[in-house]
């Protein structure tokens, strides 16, 4: 019977007035700070745009930082419970916890370790569970993607893990872009390669830096034999990506229309669809 008065009492003083008070406190202060590091983070992004993966991944880590301490200085600090209350507490939440909150225990995990060891990180493009798009939030339970149609799209951390993750820039600002094209067997190839690598060199979105590679291949379609060049070209920043891949089309199709290697026929329906 003392025992229970015991453990009562011990648990009235943790939820005091001036407890709650002092909890509410260092929490509101922790907000603040968030809010603080958020807008300079913004800030710095329009300053200095060459280095806006980095400031977009700081974000998480010093989330995680904040609260981490608030967690720790609240239970040390503030409650200072005994022993005993903190092994009873411990005990009954873990049950609790074990039983009700297993996937987002596995959630959670998961993304404690694509913080640790990230297959991606805040800024790149990637495929998750069938999404494509850009990475704008890492929580310690989903992933936000952001895709090209302006969808947000929610992945649980745990699915990150479970299946492959194609990661088309890591890390990096600039993304190789793809393009590909069709033409008859008859056009001069060598010619075609010149004019789309020239083609590709002139949009205003190539990254210069790294190098414009156009492939060559054959291919049998329709009943006629085709050769197919393959643009790979590096665009500035990934945000880009579509705007970098109609404009080489763009480019590329008028310079080929102006070699005249598409028939009437072909070159009519390019103009249809232009």
């Amino acid at each position: 019977m003392d025992d229970s008065r015991k453990a009562l009492q011990a648990i009235l003083d943790i939820i005091s007035f001036d407890k709650l008070l002092a909890f509410a406190t260092v929490c509101l202060f922790a907000w603040l700070l968030m809010v603080i590091v958020q807008f300079v983070l913004k800030q710095l992004t329009i300053k200095l745009p060459k280095y806006r993966l980095l400031w977009s991944r700081l974000y998480p880590f010093a989330r995680l930082f904040v609260w981490a301490t608030v967690m720790i200085y609240t239970i040390t600090e503030i409650i200072d419970p005994h022993e005993n209350l903190i092994l009873a507490v411990i005990g009954s939440i873990g049950i609790v916890l074990g039983l009700a909150t297993q996937e987002p225990a596995k959630n959670m995990i998961a993304g404690l370790i694509i913080m640790i060891t990230p297959p991606y990180r805040v800024g790149d493009m990637v495929t998750l569970s069938g999404h494509y798009g850009e990475v704008i939030q890492l929580d310690w339970s989903v992933t936000w993607l952001r895709t090209f149609d302006d969808n947000t799209v929610m992945v649980p951390n745990a699915e990150a893990l479970k299946t492959a993750v194609s990661n088309a820039n890591s890390g990096a600002l600039d993304e190789m872009v793809v393009v590909t094209f069709k033409l008859p067997i008859s056009v001069d190839h060598l010619h075609a390669i010149q004019l789309a690598k020239e083609a590709t060199q002139c949009s205003p979105y190539t990254f210069l830096d790294k190098p414009i590679t156009v492939n060559i291949a054959t291919d049998y379609q329709y009943g006629e034999h085709l050769i197919t060049l393959t643009v790979k070209a590096y665009v500035m920043d990934i945000r880009l990506e579509r705007k970098f891949a109609s404009d080489i089309n763009f480019r590329v199709l008028n310079a080929f229309k102006q070699a005249e290697f598409y028939s009437v026929s072909t070159s009519e329906t390019i103009d249809a669809i232009n």
